[in-house]
């Protein structure tokens, strides 16, 4: 008797493994039958795939995040560099704006009216009598060659502060400082050295051309003596406005290349972000599924498990049952017991 049991416990240890898993069969199809060597193997190579395919999902989730924040610190340097172009820009049009600037600064010639100091009669076209006079001809010489001087400084003055406002930021290092000692010809007239007055018109006429050529001439000594001055402190600033524009425009034509790149890193980023998610989405859907069968499954094997123990449970405590089958029912109970802990254990899928 106690071998006829051994044998029938023998066979019916794992039934309750084949009939949870008929019943999970009879509900969902997941192995090819020809592919599956034991209803433990099946079980467990479901739970081990449902495993990996948790991890992969981490896998997932975490290459997800990774991409995501590269594409916020590409996102952050390509707003950087935005702001940089934009500044260097602005930058550019400043140097353009200060060669303008420069390119406008001009010197004007003086106009030496020498005429203005006479008395002239409209009827002869010529000088009155009164003012034909030595001392006449040297205040007048005196008083345009002092309005010339005024002419000059007061734009060398206006010039030095616009080129000192020019080159304050934009090129600090040019020093200059504007000369103020232009070689003129001194007056020496022809006539006149006798009588202030001059008795023969022709005589103050030559005297009149005398200062009027050597106001004229002294004019242009001092004009050519400024405009050279200016010329070359304009010609050095442009040169380095031009260098330091060209500069900007190199740091300009980098940065908006480099913005580029980031942007278009940033596209294939997101293209690759789509990607992912979408298998994301799709995979965490298929484990969700999969875990509704695992925990169909739990609930068979537990179910089925609790069926057989009780069975033999009811002849272990049976008052009837001789101590040896009570002891065999004891032993097979304890052995699928560890068999279901091993299969089942504690797990929630």
């Amino acid at each position: 008797m106690s071998i006829d049991l051994l044998a029938r416990l023998e066979e019916e240890k794992d039934q309750w493994l084949h009939k949870a898993m008929d019943r999970f069969n009879e509900e969902f199809t997941c192995f090819d039958d020809k592919t599956v060597l034991t209803p433990e193997y099946q079980i467990m190579q479901m739970k081990s795939i449902h495993r990996q395919n948790n991890l992969d999902l981490d896998r997932l989730e975490k290459e997800i995040k990774l991409i995501k924040d590269r594409i916020e610190e590409e996102e952050l340097g390509y707003q950087n560099l935005t702001k940089a172009v934009q500044y260097l820009q602005e930058e550019i049009t400043h140097y353009e704006g200060l060669l303008l600037e420069l390119e406008s600064i001009q010197l004007e010639k003086f106009n030496c009216f020498l005429n203005m100091k006479f008395e002239f009669d409209p009827k002869k076209d010529q000088v009155v009598f009164k003012d034909r006079k030595t001392t006449r001809l040297i205040e007048g010489f005196n008083e345009v060659e002092a309005e010339m001087a005024e002419f000059y400084r007061k734009q060398l003055d206006d010039n030095e502060r616009k080129l000192a406002r020019i080159f304050r930021d934009a090129a600090p290092d040019i020093s200059y400082v504007f000369q103020s000692n232009p070689q003129a010809s001194s007056l020496s007239l022809k006539h006149g050295r006798g009588l202030d007055q001059y008795l023969v018109l022709k005589n103050f006429e030559e005297d009149y051309r005398i200062v009027a050529d050597t106001l004229n001439e002294n004019n242009m000594l001092v004009y050519e003596y400024y405009i050279n001055q200016l010329n070359h402190v304009k010609q050095m600033g442009k040169r380095d406005l031009l260098l330091q524009s060209a500069a900007k425009k190199e740091q300009h034509q980098m940065a908006s290349e480099k913005a580029a790149e980031l942007q278009e890193q940033k596209r294939q980023k997101e293209l690759s972000l789509a990607t992912l998610e979408e298998q994301f989405t799709r995979a965490l859907w298929e484990q969700n599924q999969e875990l509704e069968r695992l925990q169909k499954l739990d609930e068979f094997l537990k179910e089925e498990f609790v069926e057989a123990v009780s069975k033999w449970q009811a002849k272990l405590f049976g008052e009837q049952t001789p101590d040896v089958e009570r002891w065999l029912y004891h032993q097979y109970s304890l052995m699928i017991l560890k068999h279901a802990e091993r299969i089942i254990g504690n797990e929630h899928f």
